[in-house]
């Protein structure tokens, strides 16, 4: 069977057109789902922040709502602004810039331009956990797209980037649809496809990209390409280059070696340079030095460099972490996207760490479970039960509160199998752990403010509930 006979057969199978065609929740017409039908690229952010901002520090029934059915105008906007950490929200519901949103507002105003400007957005968006997934576009690229790609038969990463580095120099969509790449973002789930156009002569491939040329060209939408890239339609040539840059620069990323702090803005700025269009290395270079009072948030969580280190020794002691000891009561919301807001989180965590401890009398918070005795070992430090500091709610999510997740109440002590297990366990093991835990600390949660549902808590361990 030729290739084009093979495009063909499969879109008489609906189900297979509907997901390459469609972008819905799902589907997989797009690679990456944190841009939408109302995100369409990166610069939407911008567009999209810029509306948002009607809405800062006003009560939800003051937002403008749709004469048609009543649904607030910015509702659709409210979770990329909250995920992005370009807003925070304060327990009645009312959004306001963080830090690093602040300096977005700056950003958009400013004159920076083309690739210059595609770059700093970018690196704005990196840190953000869409879909509740810790460093969503690091993780969609490592964990999925490449799984997907290189269960192809001879595609590897070296390959990849070259075909994507080729589809950006295309002029047209002609020269679009005769792209490895565009195969491989149009198709990336199903490898026997990929196969097939990959192994495919010359002369097939030219036959595939005339008949898609020729529906797109007469109005036939009869495959799901032709469907997708319609006059008009939700997915366009622009928005195909915009998911490939990202693509292709933050795979260089997780390929480049030995990455820390303090090369890791020259990184981003040299591979973008390098591989997806000349720019002025100075003017970004500058822009994130002179800013990394934001940005070295947003790299510390990309290179996961956990400055809340569970294992170090206890620098608090026992008698200040007692003395100290409250009631569980709601504490303020720590904006976590500057300096000054990540020292007072360590601040906080390091009393807070000794005050579990305490509170849960050097006991493994899974003991019951798990039979932790036997297995305990005495910390050189103190003399007491070595334990580690697990965040019931991880920390990565704590832009989905209101009020702050750095207390007693989120804090469970774990002796180091339960702590591995909780993280690094089969999903059947940890989904009984996780449910323990939440039963037994769901109304201190609630106490402090931290209203949540056992349905979230699964979704932030990616757990199929």
């Amino acid at each position: 069977m030729s290739l084009l006979e093979n495009y063909k057969r499969k879109n008489t199978n609906k189900a297979w057109f509907d997901d390459h065609f469609s972008l819905g929740k799902d589907n997989h017409g797009r690679m990456f789902e944190y841009t939408n039908t109302n995100f369409r690229n990166q610069d939407s952010f911008i567009d999209h922040f810029s509306k948002f901002l009607e809405v800062e520090n006003k009560p939800r029934e003051e937002w403008p709502k749709q004469a048609n059915h009543g649904q607030e105008v910015h509702k659709h906007m409210v979770i990329n602004m909250i995920q992005s950490k370009l807003f925070k929200k304060d327990v009645n519901e009312i959004f306001s810039r963080t830090a690093k949103g602040l300096l977005y507002t700056d950003f958009i105003n400013s004159d920076y331009e083309n690739g210059e400007k595609w770059l700093i957005n970018y690196l704005f968006l990196l840190n953000g956990y869409y879909f509740s997934r810790k460093n969503y576009i690091i993780y969609r690229i490592k964990e999925d797209l490449l799984g997907f790609l290189l269960s192809v038969d001879n595609l590897e990463e070296q390959k990849i980037i070259e075909y994507a580095k080729k589809l950006l120099e295309s002029k047209s969509i002609s020269d679009v649809l005769r792209n490895e790449f565009f195969y491989l973002h149009s198709f990336y789930n199903d490898s026997d496809f990929l196969i097939n156009y990959l192994r495919a002569p010359i002369q097939e491939k030219e036959e595939l990209a005339v008949y898609i040329e020729q529906n797109l060209k007469n109005k036939t939408f009869d495959c799901c390409i032709s469907a997708k890239y319609q006059t008009g339609g939700n997915f366009t040539v622009n928005t195909l280059f915009d998911e490939t840059k990202v693509f292709l620069l933050t795979l260089l990323f997780i390929q480049t070696e030995n990455v820390n702090l303090s090369n890791i803005y020259q990184v981003f700025v040299k591979n973008y340079s390098q591989n997806i269009e000349r720019i002025d290395t100075k003017i970004v270079s500058n822009y994130l030095s002179s800013n990394n009072n934001v940005f070295d948030s947003v790299f510390l969580d990309v290179l996961e460099i956990e400055e809340l280190d569970i294992t170090l020794a206890d620098d608090v002691s026992e008698s200040e972490a007692e003395a100290t000891m409250s009631a569980d009561t709601p504490e303020e919301y720590i904006d976590e996207t500057s300096e000054e807001g990540r020292q007072k989180i360590k601040a906080v965590f390091a009393l807070r760490k000794k005050q579990a401890k305490i509170q849960g009398e050097y006991k493994c918070g899974l003991e019951t479970i798990n039979n932790c005795k036997p297995i305990y070992f005495t910390a050189k430090t103190n003399g007491k039960n070595y334990l580690e500091l697990h965040h019931f709610i991880p920390r990565e999510f704590r832009n989905d509160f209101s009020n702050s997740i750095e207390v007693l109440a989120n804090y469970v002590t774990l002796c180091p199998r339960c702590h591995r297990q909780i993280h690094l366990a089969v999903d059947r093991e940890r989904k009984a752990l996780i449910h323990s835990l939440f039963e037994e600390r769901k109304a201190r949660l609630d106490t402090v403010g931290i209203n949540v549902d056992l349905k979230n808590i699964y979704k932030y361990y990616k757990i199929d509930s």
